[in-house]
């Protein structure tokens, strides 16, 4: 039930920060600072949190380390700061259903570039996704 909650909370504030984002672009179109603050801001909150929630261990993050660099300079970064060039260009709506594909995305890659192995739930998971994505995109065109 908690895991449930927290995952519409978490939809509910990236809802906001697409619609934020958006908003912010269009007004200021500052795409590099508005990243770099946001992944200050998220670096700050993670390290104040993994003091107070987590037990750190050194070896354990040397030994992780690609995939850390991995999802910290590719998702984080780069992704944010391209999200931010591409939202002064569309809408909120269709950026919602583009981001939605990041799960898609993270699988294909962590499967190219880590070698990690797809299991059947992974491969179906991800058609679905992307199915569900064509959908909402042709279906409005199909109605005209």
């Amino acid at each position: 039930m908690l895991g449930d909650g927290l995952v519409i909370l978490c939809s509910l504030f990236w809802a906001l920060h697409i619609i934020f984002a958006g908003k912010f672009m269009e007004i200021f179109n500052i795409p590099i600072f508005y990243a770099a603050m946001q992944a200050l801001v998220v670096a700050l909150l993670s390290i104040i949190f993994a003091y107070i929630f987590e037990e750190i261990n050194f070896s354990n993050i040397i030994l992780e380390g690609s995939s850390i660099i991995y999802a910290g300079a590719l998702s984080g970064g780069i992704a944010f700061t391209l999200q931010m060039f591409a939202q002064k260009n569309i809408e909120e709506a269709p950026a919602a259903i583009i981001y939605s594909l990041e799960g898609v995305f993270a699988v294909v890659a962590a499967w190219i570039i880590l070698n990690q192995v797809l299991d059947i739930k992974n491969i179906i998971g991800c058609i679905l996704i992307l199915l569900a994505v064509l959908f909402s995109q042709l279906a409005p065109m199909a109605r005209k």
